[in-house]
This record gives C-alpha cells, sequence and structure tokens, in this order.
C-alpha cells in the first residue's frame, strides 16, 4: 500500500499565543500601504468573480466564508495585516504572499462543463481546487501531460491546477 500524505488545504493563523486564530480580522490592502486605509478587492474564487468583504473574519485559524474555511484570492500584489479579536496586530507586512498566493508556484485554471474528465496540463499539479475546494489526491490522476479526473467537474466549475 502507498503511503498518501494528508496535508490542510488552508493556511492556518494563529494568534499571539500561538493558538488559532478565532474571530480575527485580515486586512488586504494596496501593496506598499497600510491595509486597512487602502484596501484593494478581495475574493473568494480565482476567477476572481465572488468579491469577499474586508474584513475578512477568521474562525479556527481559518478565512471564513459562510461559516467555512476558504481561500482567498487577489488580482495584484498586496499588503496584509491580521488582527486579533481584541484589535492587536498579529501579523503585517506592505508587501506578502505569505498567506493567500501559491508561494511562487503557478496556477492554471480551466471551467468544468458537466462531461469532461480530461484536462491537458503540462506539468503535474500540486494541489487541485474545485470552485476552492480541496480535491484529494485520489480523485484525479496525472499521466501523458493529463489530469484525468474519476468523476467530471461540475458545469462551470472553476478548476484550479497549481503546479
Amino acid at each position: 500500500m502507498t503511503a498518501l500524505s494528508i496535508q490542510s488545504p488552508f493556511p492556518t493563523i494563529t494568534d499571539i499565543d500561538g493558538q488559532p486564530l478565532e474571530d480575527g480580522y485580515i486586512w488586504i490592502g494596496v501593496a506598499n500601504l497600510p491595509p486597512i486605509g487602502n484596501p484593494i478587492a478581495v475574493y473568494w474564487d480565482a476567477a476572481l468573480t465572488q468579491p469577499a468583504a474586508l474584513p475578512v473574519r477568521t474562525r479556527g485559524g481559518y478565512p471564513v466564508n459562510a461559516g467555512t474555511p476558504a481561500r482567498l484570492y487577489v488580482g495584484s500584489d498586496y499588503s496584509i495585516q491580521v488582527q486579533n479579536r481584541n484589535g492587536s496586530v498579529v501579523y503585517s507586512a506592505l508587501t506578502d504572499n505569505a498567506f493567500f498566493s501559491s508561494g511562487g508556484s503557478a496556477a492554471t485554471n480551466a471551467t468544468g462543463n458537466g462531461t469532461q474528465t480530461i484536462f491537458p496540463l503540462a506539468s503535474k499539479p500540486s494541489t487541485i481546487y474545485i470552485n476552492g475546494v480541496y480535491q484529494n489526491q485520489n480523485s484525479y490522476s496525472y499521466a501523458a501531460s493529463n489530469v484525468t479526473f474519476t468523476q467530471a467537474p461540475p458545469a462551470t466549475s472553476t478548476i484550479e491546477f497549481v503546479i
């Protein structure tokens, strides 16, 4: 039997005491400017179609969308400030990608049509998200420059292949 690594699909944000950040605030702004006074558009999806209101709240150390852990996306470089429930700064950077980007990895997007299971991809993805939801590695395979899903992604779904 092959051992599979189980990893969280979401970045964990900790409070000053090292515990998961509960009821915290995430502010995203223009790169090189304080984010609280210089907000930029933030989204819940890689297609940048589902806006997230600032500040984004946290639960259990994760950004949450309607009570569910989620990833955040922006269309440009950004600044960030994370505060705990008391307004104390937990993390701040005028230019950053530590929490919400692929950390130097490339991402390729596709759109599901409800029937297509094979998607051409030049490199093997490290992770795949469909509509922002992490896909277990046993739900797809990679061979001959193609990702093959065991089930077709839903029609109009956004598929993010992180390389």
